[in-house]
């Protein structure tokens, strides 16, 4: 019976791979800092129906906004959910079609700054809520949209332990491929 369920569920979806390119906008304080900077991702992810389940990984990489050789690179792992909400509906013989997705995912970021040779790291958890615009034409989707991360740090503030956010937001583009 399991393996029944298992395998309506396999093949009533698919497995898909792609990537991403954007742009991050610090925020928080970071901004003050830190200039805008690429993002580069990949993901795999199964789609079933309207649900769609990632994992991902993404990099960025917070140059100084003065001229300086100060850095901040971010790596983070996630795991999302998204959920498409179509809009266009595909003509009969056709399977392409467009709508637009809500996304959530809970990550982990690997962060490093160096200035010169002096290096340091740590790493925080990362909560993700996204929106955006998708487009399916046969086994391949395209995607445009807007991610707010938030990383959750605890620092200590004397005696005690202060949590402080911090917000990255991007807009990423991406094309992903159902197999």
């Amino acid at each position: 019976m399991l393996s029944l369920l298992l395998a309506s569920v396999l093949t009533a979806g698919g497995f898909g791979a792609g990537g991403r390119i954007g742009i991050v906008f610090p925020a928080s304080g970071l901004e003050t800092g830190h200039s805008t900077a690429a993002l580069f991702g990949i993901g795999l992810g199964y789609t079933a129906g309207p649900s769609r389940f990632t994992l991902d990984y993404g990099y960025s990489g917070l140059p100084a906004k003065r001229a300086g050789p100060y850095r901040v690179d971010i790596h983070e792992l996630s795991l999302g959910y998204g959920h498409e909400f179509v809009v266009g509906r595909p003509v009969v013989g056709s399977a392409s079609y467009w709508g637009f997705e809500a996304s959530t995912a809970a990550g982990l970021g690997l962060f490093g700054r160096a200035l010169g040779s002096a290096r340091e790291t740590g790493k925080a958890p990362a909560g993700h809520v996204g929106a955006g615009f998708f487009q399916r034409q046969g086994r391949s989707r395209l995607s445009l949209g807007l991610d707010n991360v938030v990383f959750i740090e605890s620092q200590p503030a004397g005696s005690t332990r202060r949590v402080s956010l911090t917000y990255v937001v991007a807009l990423k583009a991406g094309l992903n491929y159902v197999f």
